[in-house]
């Protein structure tokens, strides 16, 4: 079984956070807080000082709420992936000739809601370790069995060669998260927000049209 922490900013493992009693008002705005905090640092150089100052508290405060950085860290995590996970359990229970379509849509629109989420997932691949393990258990594992519940068996690449379905579902889902995650540099190539109605209007119907030429008999 996994030990305690060494220090409140050591991951002890990617369990579930064992998040305190108290005021939901003030764990809601921290939560809020690490969001844009870990999104702008990364979790290895996020503070609780700075996380503690945005929301008006002491960093003491913060473990009325939360026993460690970690915890924290992935309380923000479940609040952002956890309605991922079940908007594609809402696809895959859609007809099956419109549900990967319906899965892209959601997705994009999912990530201009939430433009946090795709900079906490790059610094947590690149830092590797205990924040990778945890994406991938939690919540990637379970992404892409979901997702092969969605990918038609008529699609080309697959039809070919039936071993690059993996490889098929992670090059859409990084067109999605690339799209968000360099979002500062789209605007300036698109002219537009990447987020605004018709931002996210185009990308989705740019990625529907590439399954569609991928689906088609």
């Amino acid at each position: 079984m996994p030990g305690p922490p060494t220090s409140p900013g050591s991951p002890p493992s990617p369990d579930r956070p064992r998040a305190r009693p108290g005021p939901r008002r003030t764990a809601d705005r921290l939560l809020e807080a690490a969001e844009a905090v870990f999104a702008e640092r990364g979790f290895d150089a996020a503070s609780l000082g700075e996380i503690a100052d945005r929301v008006g508290v002491r960093p003491q405060a913060i473990y009325n709420h939360f026993e460690s950085k970690w915890d924290l860290y992935v309380a923000v995590l479940e609040r952002l992936l956890d309605p991922f996970l079940a908007l594609l359990d809402d696809a895959t229970r859609a007809p099956g000739d419109t549900a990967s379509g319906a899965a892209v849509a959601r997705d994009i629109a999912f990530h201009a809601r939430n433009p946090n989420l795709a900079r906490i997932l790059q610094y947590a691949t690149l830092a590797g370790g205990d924040q990778l393990d945890l994406l991938r258990t939690r919540w990637y594992r379970p992404f892409f069995e979901r997702a092969l519940l969605l990918s038609p068996e008529k699609n080309a690449i697959v039809q070919k060669n039936p071993a690059l379905l993996p490889w098929v579902i992670s090059g859409i889902h990084a067109l999605i998260l690339g799209y968000a995650t360099l979002a500062p540099l789209n605007r300036e190539l698109l002219g537009i927000d990447p987020f605004s109605p018709e931002g996210v209007a185009r990308q989705t119907e740019f990625l529907q049209e590439l399954l569609h030429l991928l689906n088609r008999d």
